[in-house]
């Protein structure tokens, strides 16, 4: 990945107390980050060194974690991983993990925008609150406890898109700003119109000196379509795996 690392405030103000690090006599062979969300653990990374691999590390690292999360309560724990990254599929999955959702993250520049259909009329962006993430949640599918981990977090921003002319709030999409990547995470819309909307306020609120974002699209093919159509360049193909919490030792 390109991405920039998190400024070093941010690291340590939402990371560094959920990190786990492998020194080795050269120095650090592995790290992770996990938190965890209810009964359920997420691993946010794993990542080993290129020196490093082949050796089993990434499994004793994935039997920290699974000690760490079950001592916190969970018993279920997942990760994104590369569809591509053949070893790590296969350590997952051996570990009970299996596919649950699939994601491709794009880089979309305003130009992009003109292929979707026109911005929907019937939705309004509006601040997310900590009481709407439930909500929200349940309407787009996400890991309980995961959205409402974002919201109490500075580098976050969550929008959502509700329909106005609803007695009750109904959500019609929701995104997660982090203008220092900048990043779209997650991203869901009911339509191609109204992830248009969304795409625009986005854009509007980073203003003209953001020429493009990375927007993961999880579980919308006709949407993944229309912007890759539309030239957008593709920068990850991900899965999303869930399983049980099981002892991953040797």
């Amino acid at each position: 990945m390109d991405d920039p690392p998190p400024p070093e405030p941010v690291w340590a103000a939402e990371l560094a107390r959920l990190s786990l690090v492998a020194e080795g006599p050269q120095g650090v062979e592995a790290y992770s980050v996990m938190k965890a969300l209810g009964d359920f653990g997420f691993v946010l990374q794993l990542v080993v060194a290129p020196s490093a691999r082949g050796q089993g590390l990434g499994r004793q690292m994935m039997s920290h974690l699974a000690n760490h999360l079950r001592a916190q309560g969970c018993t279920r724990w997942g990760l994104n991983v590369k569809r591509d990254n053949v070893p790590a599929l296969a350590l997952y999955t051996s570990l009970g993990m299996r596919p649950a959702r699939e994601a491709t993250t794009l880089r979309v520049t305003r130009a992009h925008l003109a292929a979707l259909p026109p911005a929907s009329p019937d939705g309004a962006v509006v601040p997310v609150s900590l009481e709407d993430c439930g909500a929200l949640t349940e309407a787009f599918g996400m890991i309980p406890g995961k959205l409402a981990g974002f919201a109490a977090s500075d580098s976050h921003r969550l929008l959502g898109l509700v329909d106005p002319q609803a007695p009750a709030r109904r959500w019609l999409g929701m995104m997660d700003l982090r203008a220092s990547m900048p990043l779209l995470y997650p991203f869901f819309a009911v339509s191609p119109a109204h992830a248009r909307t969304l795409l625009e306020d986005a854009f509007a609120r980073l203003g003209e000196s953001v020429s493009s974002l990375n927007v993961s699209v999880t579980d919308d093919a006709p949407l993944v379509h229309l912007l890759r159509e539309a030239g957008a360049q593709t920068r990850l193909d991900t899965l999303e795996l869930r399983g049980p919490l099981v002892d991953a030792a040797p």
